[in-house]
């Protein structure tokens, strides 16, 4: 019989404990304001990054990005969040 060594014993402990919990507080997470800002941002940055080489008018992004503001146009708490935005100045 060999014995395992006591550093690789309490890693397995540690795992067991970790693993079935890690999803879940990351799930928890991404549902709080602090992690839909992340993705929203991370969305942005990319749909953004993604719509700069095509400056056409068939820009699919744009047409994506156009099409989930016409879906969304009914919510009112989105068009706020929307009008609030658009009419800021830009920094740029």
């Amino acid at each position: 019989m060999r014995l395992q060594p006591l550093e690789h014993i309490i890693e397995q402990r540690f795992e067991s404990f970790l693993e079935p919990r890690l999803e879940h507080w990351f799930r928890r997470y991404l549902e709080s304001p602090s992690g839909e800002a992340i993705i929203s941002t991370i969305l942005a940055d990319v749909i953004v990054s993604w719509m700069r080489p095509g400056t056409n008018e068939d820009n699919y992004l744009e047409t994506i990005v156009l099409d989930l503001v016409s879906r969304l146009k009914e919510n009112p708490g989105f068009r706020e969040r929307l009008l609030a935005i658009m009419s800021t100045k830009s920094s740029d």
